[in-house]
């Protein structure tokens, strides 16, 4: 979801390594080596990942100061895909096949796995071809004074996918903000900081039950106690 527009869904990534480490010139230059590379109609690659302009998908990042707000960079994630329809996929195979087959008084001869491999292959190029990408853009924010990103997705295979071109592109781990995590100092540990976890060991759940619950509770067990006595 954009910035400027709908409900804001987002996922909170930290970098595991210290913001004087990194510059804001190695960024681009790295975001720039691993831009998209867009399928087109004629491709007949089916999948394409890569970074890109933030809002029009583009590998362009010659106006990247345009995006910095502040310790704020904004850039993007492109996915191209191409998908052929399973059904359409099998039923062009049979046509294919049964050209192939050449029958004759309605007994067909069956062909080897070779013949087969190749004619699956061969049609597969042929519809890639003729296939429409879908093209998926995931906005990113880089939070340059603490190495913090905000991927502007709640879906895990889109972090899966930022996850592993971060790791190509720059080397650099990553980890999710999530309840086991929120506690850490990561500021005090990317630092050289000595980070302690002794007061989140011992924590234990809230109950929000309400006193006059237990109070009830607790009176009818004891009157059943009480004639469980009598007899």
């Amino acid at each position: 979801m954009s910035l400027g527009a709908g409900a804001l869904a987002l996922r909170r990534v930290q970098i595991l390594v210290s913001p004087k480490d990194v510059r804001f010139t190695d960024i681009v230059k790295k975001l720039k080596s691993k831009s998209i590379s867009p399928l087109g109609l004629e491709d007949e690659r089916e999948q394409s990942s890569g970074w890109c302009h933030p809002y029009t998908g583009e590998p362009n990042f010659d106006s990247v100061h345009e995006h910095l707000y502040n310790q704020a960079f904004v850039f993007g994630l492109r996915t191209d895909v191409k998908r052929i329809p399973g059904t359409y996929f099998r039923l062009q195979m049979k046509n294919a096949l049964d050209a192939l087959q050449g029958k004759e008084k309605g007994q067909g001869r069956s062909h080897g796995k070779k013949v087969r491999d190749a004619t699956r292959d061969r049609i597969k190029l042929e519809l890639l071809r003729g296939t429409l990408p879908t093209v998926k853009l995931t906005e990113i924010v880089w939070h340059l004074d603490n190495n913090e990103l905000w991927i502007l997705s709640s879906s895990q295979s889109v972090y899966e996918e930022v996850e592993h071109l971060f790791l190509e592109t720059f080397g650099w781990g990553l980890a999710v903000y999530n309840p086991g995590v929120i506690g850490v100092d990561f500021n005090r540990m990317l630092h050289g900081m000595s980070v302690s976890l002794d007061d989140n060991l011992n924590l234990v759940p809230a109950d929000f039950r309400g006193s006059g619950e237990g109070q009830l509770r607790s009176s009818a067990s004891d009157k059943i106690l009480a004639e469980a006595d009598l007899f």
